[in-house]
């Protein structure tokens, strides 16, 4: 298999994993917010919040609603999974990422307070903060993968994010979604062209085909065949 035809393959594949995400969280709790506060979905009585694994945020104003932002937390920080979430939604831009991102975005016809923003040093005005936990509560519902290996989180982050972005630039349904879509205008030209609110790993690619065999069967453990 040739450079050209892995690509092409794992293109299909990732669609196809992007769907067996979705089936694997169907069963997942869901926690939306509002007013600041968490509102906690269960879909059955015995289930729980995972403490350890991976956030998986859809866009529920999105047409279908799509997965948006895969996160996790970091290996050497046990039980990280929950606060880490929660600081999206609390914590201001140069502690979340993902708020710096959208905020750029809400930005973009202001150049002179998106620059601003965009300073690593500088603390994000008030009015642009509210207005990212405004969309980030209006938009966003978040499902969880457990994963208690947390040596095995790097791997699937990368796997995952990977995955996802590609299926959305690939699937005609997702890529469609797109339109009118917020992250269009980030500043984070990768968030822009692949359509979801991660930068990080989305052009990651398998080296040969022994490499995407091994991402089959990482993932199959934890979202089925």
């Amino acid at each position: 298999m040739n450079r050209e035809e892995l690509l092409a393959k794992y293109a299909e594949v990732s669609v196809e994993l992007y769907y067996r995400l979705e089936r694997a969280l169907a069963a997942s709790a869901r926690v939306e917010f509002s007013d600041g506060k968490a509102r906690l979905m269960f879909a059955g009585e015995e289930q729980t919040l995972p403490m350890n694994g991976f956030y998986v945020l859809f866009d529920k104003c999105s047409s279908p609603k799509r997965i948006v932002r895969i996160g996790t937390h970091e290996p050497t920080n046990p039980n990280g999974l929950l606060p880490r979430l929660f600081n999206h939604f609390g914590g201001g831009k140069n502690r979340s990422i993902l708020r710096k991102h959208i905020g750029s975005a809400l930005l973009a016809e202001e150049p002179r307070k998106l620059a601003k923003w965009m300073l690593k040093k500088e603390r994000g005005d008030a009015a642009t903060e509210r207005a990212v936990t405004a969309y980030m509560e209006e938009h966003f519902e978040a499902a969880f993968l457990p994963v208690e290996d947390l040596k095995a989180l790097g791997p699937l982050e990368k796997y995952l994010i990977s995955a996802v972005a590609t299926a959305t630039v690939t699937d005609p349904a997702l890529s469609a979604a797109r339109e009118g879509w917020l992250g269009n205008s980030c500043a984070e030209a990768t968030v822009a062209e692949y359509g979801v609110w991660n930068d990080d790993h989305v052009k990651w690619r398998p080296k040969d085909e022994a490499e995407l065999k091994k991402l089959l069967r990482t993932l199959e453990k934890y979202i089925g065949k």
